[in-house]
């Protein structure tokens, strides 16, 4: 009886060692970085839910395709982390999700890791968007000549931006452009219609108008689109051809389109340009197209942004540290730091503080917070982490604590 009792005993102990074993580093959202609100026709939140926002993106399939002539943005919600340290704008981290019905209601995310749109199939409406209209996109953008209002804010002296050339625009060749849904408007000139993206559409809360026109340059008779999102103020762009590019002898401008609907990627003729350059007479066209920007059905990369900080105090949203209050770490550094921490064993014990009291490591959106402590021995200092959302203490090994403070030997003094 005392031989089975010992053995059962030592069972304990090898289960109990093994125990012992716990995993340190666990990412996930923390709260404290992220500021989020949520915004509608009529109506804004600011004490919303980060997480929910970050995740919406991520619980469900996503989709390659959406069905519909016509899309209505019901609202929209942002997650926003600012810098960790001042003037570090590797971690400012913008998340964007628009809230779309259709033939079914839909979540369009944008995030910094990605360029473009994931969208997922919701079962219903966000209920803080249950009663709201929404605003409107049809599918496809149109084009139509502007009005004479749009064209007399066009002929005013400071309405082109001509950083001290004097451009004057063919008033006649002013279009108005409706947003279509998702999507860019792209402008090739000569007949291989090589084509340059200028204005992009997406699921936003805000319906504008865009506009284009051609001018010159008065002195050389070069020729530039004439670009504005507001009709109000415009931008110049050279065309991208070389018999234009230093200018020419002369130049006149017809408009070829009367406007209408545009279809995904089919170029449709607006302007013929006639000029003159050594001695020959010449002709091109400048073309527009509409590109339907494509579903991402790849999730965001969560690995792109890994960084460590050591700082002083306790981190205030919003509120960045100056160096050297925190000290990051990145790199083949970051993957050192985090094998010493996953060398910790669950620890009812702790240390005393040090300088650099806090620790905070961030993946993509993701994210772990510790407190340290330190307990100095005659031949090294022992390294405590403790986990601050769940507070699970753990003990570094003596390699891990020596990997610690060869990253960060400023942090016990």
């Amino acid at each position: 009886m005392k031989k089975i009792t010992l053995l059962w005993m030592g069972m304990l102990i090898l289960t109990a060692g093994c125990s012992e074993k716990a995993e340190v580093v666990r990412y996930d959202h923390i709260d404290a970085h992220w500021q989020a609100e949520r915004i509608s026709s009529g109506s804004r939140e600011t004490d919303v839910d980060a997480e929910g926002i970050l995740k919406q993106c991520e619980a469900s399939k996503l989709l390659s395709t959406i069905e519909g002539d016509h899309f209505t943005v019901l609202g929209m919600a942002y997650a926003t982390r600012m810098p960790f340290i001042d003037n570090d704008a590797e971690v400012y981290a913008f998340n964007e999700v628009s809230y779309v019905e259709g033939d079914a209601v839909y979540a369009f995310c944008k995030s910094d890791q990605l360029e473009g749109y994931r969208a997922v199939a919701l079962d219903t409406r966000p209920s803080y968007l249950k009663d709201k209209t929404g605003v409107e996109f049809p599918l496809l953008p149109t084009i139509e000549l502007a009005s004479q209002e749009v064209r007399d804010a066009l002929h005013k002296p400071d309405a082109i931006y001509n950083d001290g050339q004097e451009v004057r625009p063919f008033l006649d060749t002013l279009y108005t452009i409706s947003p279509g849904f998702n999507g860019g408007i792209e402008f090739g000139i000569g007949d291989g219609g090589v084509f340059f993206p200028y204005f992009d559409f997406g699921p936003y809360l805000a319906k504008f108008d865009s506009y284009v026109a051609i001018g010159y340059d008065i002195s050389t008779n070069m020729p530039y689109l004439l670009l504005s999102q507001d009709g109000i103020n415009y931008g110049m762009y050279a065309l991208s051809d070389s018999d234009l590019v230093n200018g020419v002898d002369s130049l006149s401008v017809r408009s070829l389109s009367k406007g209408g609907k545009m279809d995904s990627m089919s170029p449709l003729s607006l302007y013929e340009l006639t000029y003159e350059t050594e001695g020959q007479t010449k002709t091109t066209t400048v073309s527009i197209r509409f590109k339907k920007s494509p579903l991402i059905t790849e999730t965001a990369d969560t690995d792109a942004v890994s960084i460590g900080y050591v700082h002083k105090y306790m981190y205030e949203p919003g509120v960045s540290f100056n160096y050297p209050d925190a000290v990051s770490i990145r790199g083949q550094g970051y993957e050192r730091l985090t094998e010493a921490l996953e060398t910790g064993t669950p620890s009812t014990k702790s240390g005393e503080a040090g300088e650099y009291m806090y620790l905070t490591l961030l993946k993509g959106n993701r994210g772990q917070q510790f407190e340290l402590s330190y307990h100095k021995r005659s031949q090294k200092v022992d390294v405590f982490v403790k986990d601050m959302d769940t507070d699970e203490q753990f003990k570094l090994s003596s390699e891990g604590a020596k990997i610690f403070h060869e990253l960060f030997p400023g942090a016990v003094e």
